[in-house]
């Protein structure tokens, strides 16, 4: 049984898996459709899925001016992110574009660490430090295959 500290867990791994599931499902859809139109599918039954979250628990909706507005820039990033994957992806490996793309926690600490105050020990900082180095490795990588012997 895991404690009341580690109840963080489960949801945790399930989203794990979730999201490779999701990272990998758009290299089969991008066979059949172009980028822009899978982000369009994709979104439009995300918000389906928040409306029937919604109805489900209540429609209850908090609103805060400043909160809405990080929860729109959220929106626009993730849209324009989203996009960039599938543009990639659609054109490259998945090998390589998720190893790079989950490189994301690096920039996400960067910047909690610049505006946020927040406390970068060794063990992150050497974390930070081997996700660049698995970048610059991939792209090493990728250039040498596509270069040939």
């Amino acid at each position: 049984m895991l404690s009341s500290q580690t109840t963080w867990v489960y949801p945790s791994v399930l989203a794990v898996a979730l999201w490779g599931v999701a990272a990998f499902l758009p290299k089969l859809v991008l066979r059949q459709l172009p980028p822009l139109h899978m982000t369009v599918y994709s979104n439009f039954f995300f918000l389906l899925g928040c409306v029937a979250l919604q109805a489900f628990y209540g429609f209850h909706v908090q609103f805060n001016a400043h909160g809405a507005l990080l929860a729109v820039l959220v929106g626009v990033t993730g849209t324009l992110a989203q996009i960039f994957y599938y543009i990639s992806l659609r054109t490259n490996s998945l090998t390589y574009n998720i190893v790079i793309t989950s490189l994301y926690p690096v920039v996400a600490t960067l910047l909690a660490y610049l505006f946020l105050g927040e406390t970068l020990g060794a063990r992150q900082a050497a974390g930070v430090a081997l996700g660049i180095l698995s970048l610059l490795l991939m792209v090493k990588a990728r250039d040498r295959k596509t270069e040939g012997p």
